[in-house]
């Protein structure tokens, strides 16, 4: 069996509000061989800036794989590290496009074996995964509602309750008081004023769930080591389960000391790459929970290598998960094989029609439970809108 084609697909932007500058493109990988099997895969650079490059950077791989035999991961996996010289500088354009090969291979391998992903990576560690209602501050909804009131951010929490989750994640400081996005400096000092308004929409929020189910705080590294702190002391005592990107990765050194004056979990990870990156983080111990995207980290062998590796070190881990089904797929065959589980995300976007119609298959959680997959592969695939709507390069032999 050999590599024949790899097709780039740069989905067009995605609106989840009319009221956007500016949505989102996933970028899918499809591999196709010369036996008739394929596999799909994703890149994680839907938002944010870098997209281009990275849909670039599939087709500059796809030329190094073609004739490959896709059953090699480890192989394919290790010669786009080493045979393109820039590989090993890392990043994310790199690790990206590394990603999205390498899951869409783990598809194939799983579909010629006839086996859900899981069962490749060491089988089930559990029957299903605890999963959190992520980013509540969007609204828990098919269509976004921006939280700005206590009582809408309380509200939102309470409606994922209701549908059987027992942790939420949110972010408190996205949103100022008038529902601007980015409306307040969150670097260095923060104003009272700042404090008070995180505060009371995160005792809002405890107050409407109760006791008994965790809030997990988004900072998505908008707050400074300085900031982070200062705001950790004041939401110390809401019994957080974990504190998330609270400073940029850059330098693991300001994580480690954020950890020493934090007395909540912290947890990081979507904006670290590889083994390599993860190692400073594991080696002080400077964070509680490993969160490697699928779509960014390396993909699901290095994923795997990086959970592993956090086990020694007493770290768990949550895969980050913010793409199309397709990451959603992968994300649930690691989680469910792995032995240092912590908890799934269960993003905003996930419930919208605009990324479900991408995919054929629509996994839900049920109770605010999940479980993997039981179809070959990812048991995922693409509809005919994601080929349609979208600029598709292939490159072939």
């Amino acid at each position: 069996m050999k590599i024949i084609k790899v097709t780039a697909i740069y989905v067009h932007e995605i609106k989840t509000d009319p009221s956007e500058k500016h949505g989102q493109r996933p970028i899918l990988v499809r591999i196709d061989t010369d036996e008739g099997v394929y596999g799909i895969g994703e890149v994680g650079m839907a938002y944010g800036t870098g997209g281009h490059a990275a849909f670039g950077m599939v087709q500059d791989y796809a030329r190094l794989i073609l004739g490959m035999d896709p059953m090699n991961s480890e192989a394919i996996w290790e010669r786009m590290l080493k045979k393109t010289f820039w590989g090993q500088g890392g990043g994310t354009v790199i690790f990206g496009g590394m990603s999205g090969i390498d899951m869409a291979l783990w598809d194939i391998k799983g579909k010629v074996l006839n086996v859900p992903v899981y069962q490749l990576l060491g089988g089930k560690c559990r029957e299903d995964l605890r999963v959190y209602a992520s980013q509540t501050q969007l609204g828990w909804g098919k269509k976004r509602h921006i939280c700005v009131r206590d009582e809408d951010f309380a509200g939102q929490a309470k409606i994922a309750v209701a549908e059987g989750y027992d942790a939420v994640k949110v972010d408190v400081l996205q949103f100022d008081r008038n529902g601007v996005s980015g409306g307040y400096h969150l670097e260095g000092p923060l104003p009272p004023y700042v404090i008070r308004m995180g505060e009371e929409r995160i005792a809002a929020i405890r107050e409407a769930v109760g006791p008994d189910v965790d809030i997990i705080i988004e900072n998505h590294a908008h707050t400074d080591t300085t900031s982070a702190i200062q705001f950790a002391k004041a939401v110390e005592p809401y019994h957080i389960f974990f504190y998330e990107e609270v400073n940029t990765p850059l330098n693991p050194e300001m994580q480690r000391f954020a950890k020493e004056k934090i007395n909540i979990p912290l947890a990081a990870g979507e904006r670290i790459y590889s083994r390599w990156g993860f190692a400073p983080f594991f080696q002080s111990r400077s964070i509680d929970v490993a969160q490697p995207d699928l779509g960014t980290c390396g993909g699901i062998t290095e994923c795997k290598k990086i959970c592993d590796m956090a086990h020694v070190y007493d770290i768990t881990c949550q895969v980050h998960v913010a793409g199309t089904p397709i990451a959603k797929a992968a994300a649930l065959h690691v989680e469910t094989a792995i032995p240092n589980f912590c908890i799934h995300e269960h993003h905003q976007k996930a419930l919208m029609p605009e990324y479900i119609d991408l995919c054929q298959q629509n996994y839900q959680p049920v109770h605010g439970r999940y479980r993997a997959p039981e179809l070959p592969g990812l048991g995922q695939d693409l509809t005919d809108r994601a080929y349609r709507d979208a600029d598709v390069v292939e490159i072939t032999e």
